[in-house]
């Protein structure tokens, strides 16, 4: 017990001395990152980034920069060192699917991070640097915790404090390598990082040039990320699980959480319903008013023997009028949404009316938002109705999609 109390005590004063040295040694290749509005001169937005070449080569985050994407005539990027140095950056390669991006300032032999040869063990410290709340930089010791499991997209978990501003700066181990980027928080010492892979893979690009249009690049990576998140569900059929009386798709892949509810426990209840939900934790950040690349399923089965066939019929309106979108943008970024209805009986036997919606990205040609609502109508007593949500995606692959999402629905 006494050698359990020594070193607790001596592993906080051991991460506390090397965050110290790492800071005072590297600070000088660690930046806040600014969006500077032209017309007013002022900053609009900070982040971090961090330096990985003498010539000037620097890494932050994607969502730092996105303004100037979108609109590069109204913004320009900044950064500002610890001694108040300022200057112009460059923009040269993006990651949106990682959120990841490359800047360039003008600047020869200066001093940069190098990046680690392979990630930490489960439970050695790691250091986060970056510049909270635009506070001036900090190094906050945290803990390597692995990949996230079941995500699509990976991350690191980091045991430690992500707050706003310190996005895009570099986690480093104790030798000052740097082994991740940060880019998000779930709050209560759970930060994530974008991993060491993703960033190695965008610097391997930096020799190359910058993009001509920086839209149609992001189009391409939009497309790519899509039909790798899609094929597993268009590739083949679709495993099943119950629901009530009916049959829906089961787990396809394990990057796609489900969860459910019902209200069997209501004994005063006339009607008996079970929901499931199923969706993809995790979206891709194109500006601060348009998100894409979500995937979202649900499903609702309704029954009753106890409420009139006028009663049940309300009921299930109800519920097939709550149903919605999954995904939410800006009208000038994408059109309204354009219906067609159909009636279907599919290879299981299901008789099903669908509302198949779409609407286009403006900005992006081959890409749609698609949504998909269904309710059975050839049961008396019993109803289910079936919605998905896909963001992002080509045309192609949002049919290949619905087919397999009908062909899953069957009564039991």
């Amino acid at each position: 017990m006494l050698f359990a109390a020594l070193l607790c005590c001596i592993i906080p004063a051991k991460a506390q001395d090397n965050a110290r040295e790492l800071f005072g040694h590297y600070q000088s290749a660690l930046f806040q990152i600014r969006m500077i509005e032209v017309e007013s001169g002022n900053k609009s937005s900070i982040g971090s980034g961090f330096q990985v070449s003498e010539d000037g080569l620097m890494v932050t985050n994607y969502h730092v920069i996105a303004d100037k994407v979108f609109y590069p005539e109204k913004y320009r990027i900044e950064y500002l060192t610890a001694d108040g140095e300022s200057g112009l950056l460059s923009l040269q390669h993006i990651d949106v699917v990682n959120d990841l991006a490359l800047v360039r300032r003008d600047t020869q032999n200066s001093d940069f991070l190098p990046i680690a040869p392979h990630l930490p063990s489960q439970g050695d410290n790691i250091f986060s640097l970056g510049n909270p709340h635009d506070l001036g930089m900090i190094v906050v010791p945290g803990t390597f915790n692995g990949l996230k499991k079941n995500s699509f997209n990976q991350k690191i978990h980091f045991t430690g404090s992500i707050n706003p501003g310190m996005s895009g700066g570099p986690t480093v181990d104790a030798l000052g390598q740097v082994v991740g980027v940060n880019v998000a928080t779930a709050g209560n010492q759970i930060g994530f990082l974008v991993p060491l892979n993703k960033l190695s893979e965008l610097l391997a690009r930096a020799d190359e040039a910058a993009p001509a249009d920086f839209m149609l690049e992001i189009e391409k990576q939009l497309l790519a990320n899509q039909k790798r998140l899609l094929e597993p569900f268009t590739d083949s059929r679709w495993p099943v699980a119950s629901l009530g009386q009916a049959n829906v798709a089961g787990e396809v892949v394990n990057f796609l959480p489900c969860w459910g509810n019902s209200n069997a426990n209501d004994k005063e209840a006339r009607y008996l319903t079970a929901q499931k939900r199923c969706r993809l934790e995790e979206e891709i950040y194109l500006n601060n008013k348009l998100r894409t690349g979500s995937l979202e399923l649900e499903y609702e089965w309704i029954s009753s023997d106890k409420l009139s066939d006028t009663a049940f019929y309300n009921l299930y309106e109800q519920s097939l009028q709550a149903a919605g979108p999954g995904n939410n943008t800006a009208k000038e970024f994408s059109t309204n949404y354009q219906c067609e209805q159909q009636r279907v009986h599919n290879q299981r036997g299901m008789k099903v009316r669908f509302l198949f919606c779409i609407r286009a990205y403006k900005d992006f040609t081959q890409l749609y938002d698609v949504l998909m609502l269904g309710a059975s109508y050839d049961q008396k007593n019993q109803g289910l109705i079936s919605h998905f949500t896909i963001a992002g995606v080509s045309e192609s692959l949002s049919l290949a999609f619905s087919k397999r999402f009908m062909e899953a629905l069957a009564w039991q």
